[in-house]
């Protein structure tokens, strides 16, 4: 940023800042305030808010574009609103996406590789370029009057939107940025889903046909977190071949006695959950064929240590490679009761003691890593053990063995911000392991102190649980 606007920029923030003190100290004994008093400023004051939105896509725009990931020894900016801000990852992604909606060059479909680019088709192509750009110009104009919270509900309501849509994305999210200012968020939302959906009955290609794929280009499954009963909700989004399918291998588990070994007669579940149970008998047995072809690689493994066995009860839970904890209930009705792989841990250290040279982590060394982490590394990541990789603490480059006390567990995105050569160059540091607790340190490149992971998932793991017991210098 340069000095010419840095200075009355610095002013600025001085201003808001002072005001904001202000503020808060006169509302620190609301008791002294009435509602009649004080809701005219304070209406201005929500008024005047509503264009921190705008200016929240914009920093995330730059920070994106100018590699804010540096700053904090990462690759992408959204480790930076993470550190720096204390933003969670879902908020970063969202400010980055709503800055690149605003300020970022639009981007329409390509000719498919398998069509023939005609002039035709090139001609269609442009002008539906030309479109967004022009809307994404008004959107920019519009944006600082809409709250936040109204630039979200567009931003999700938007990803229903198919890739030929007419109004393809930037026409209606300038419209919709345009209708927000007249309407709540819940009229907001009821106006986006209906326009969403007429335009994807409008929709064509550049040949002037509808997509037969758009339906499977949106199929997803995602994954929420179990609430405090240990029920979680599991959104599966399929084209209609694929919930034929489903429904077709489901249908025969509703019939009463199935999957279950009392009398049909006396089956109370209902149809809802005959359903559920004959998904998991599914998966059941598809796990069960993939463990005889491939060892189990792709197995729900538990993370505990011998004490956890003699000193729980039935509502303790257990660390496992998915993130998900279960308890003894969990275990047993997934059949987890066996042992296919036992590892021993150092007692004090929590370090592997027994489990070359070969360039990617084994199975047995990436159920270590399980043990002693339970998470990825880095200092403030919860990713759980199936989504590690094997980072070599001496590189493999450098002569670095594909060892179990030469490997830590990151997930994809921070193993891309190790510097194996320890030079600070990007601003990356690296990872190592502290021989004395056991620990996996991030060095960061400027020299300050080591960082450790603090969350909950690494330290429940069995590791972790091992150098607390071991003192407290672990």
């Amino acid at each position: 940023m340069s000095t010419s606007l840095s200075t009355p920029l610095g002013s600025l923030v001085d201003a808001i800042t002072s005001a904001t003190s202000d503020l808060s100290a006169i509302f620190s004994t609301p008791d002294d305030l009435t509602f009649g008093a004080v809701r005219a400023d304070m209406e201005r004051l929500y008024a005047s808010l509503d264009a921190l939105a705008a200016i929240d896509a914009a920093y995330a725009y730059l920070a994106d574009r100018d590699g804010a990931g540096e700053v904090v020894g990462a690759n992408h900016a959204t480790q930076y609103f993470v550190d720096v801000l204390g933003l969670s990852r879902a908020e970063a992604r969202s400010r980055i996406t709503r800055g690149h909606d605003l300020y970022g060059e639009p981007v329409v479909p390509d000719i498919p590789a398998d069509s023939e680019p005609t002039p035709e088709r090139e001609r269609a192509r442009e002008k539906r370029l030309e479109r967004a750009r022009r809307a994404r110009a008004a959107a920019r104009s519009r944006a600082g009057a809409v709250s936040a919270e109204k630039h979200k509900v567009i931003q999700y309501a938007l990803r229903d939107l198919n890739e030929h849509a007419t109004p393809g994305y930037d026409e209606l999210h300038a419209e919709a940025l345009a209708h927000a200012t007249g309407c709540g968020p819940e009229e907001l939302r009821r106006w986006l889903r209906d326009n969403v959906r007429r335009a994807n009955l409008r929709g064509r290609d550049y040949d002037g046909e509808k997509d037969p794929h758009a339906a499977w280009k949106k199929r997803s499954i995602s994954f929420g977190r179990p609430d405090a009963d240990g029920l979680g909700r599991v959104t599966l989004q399929l084209a209609r071949g694929e919930m034929a399918l489903l429904k077709a291998l489901i249908e025969p588990g509703y019939a009463p006695g199935t999957n279950v070994s009392t009398d049909p007669a006396e089956d109370t579940r209902t149809r809802a959950q005959r359903g559920h149970d004959q998904l998991v008998a599914i998966l059941h047995s598809y796990e069960h064929g993939k463990q005889q072809r491939g060892r189990g690689a792709a197995s729900v493994v538990l993370s505990l240590t011998a004490e956890d066995l003699t000193s729980s009860d039935r509502d303790t839970l257990f660390a496992t490679n998915t993130g998900i904890d279960l308890d003894a209930h969990d275990i047993l009705r997934l059949g987890l009761s066996g042992t296919d792989f036992i590892l021993e841990l150092d007692p004090v250290t929590a370090l592997p003691l027994s489990l070359g040279r070969t360039r990617l982590a084994s199975v047995g060394q990436k159920l270590a890593l399980l043990a002693t982490q339970g998470v990825c590394a880095w200092a403030g990541c919860d990713r759980p053990g199936m989504e590690l990789e094997g980072h070599h603490i001496v590189a493999w480059k450098n002569g670095g063995l594909t060892d179990i006390s030469n490997l830590a567990g990151l997930c994809r995105e921070h193993h891309r911000c190790v510097n194996d050569d320890r030079d600070g160059a990007r601003n990356k540091g690296h990872v190592d392991i502290n021989r004395t607790t056991g620990r996996v340190e991030h060095h960061p490149a400027d020299g300050s102190p080591p960082r450790t992971n603090e969350t909950h998932g690494y330290r429940t793991s069995a590791g972790a649980r091992i150098r607390h017991r071991a003192g407290p210098a672990a």
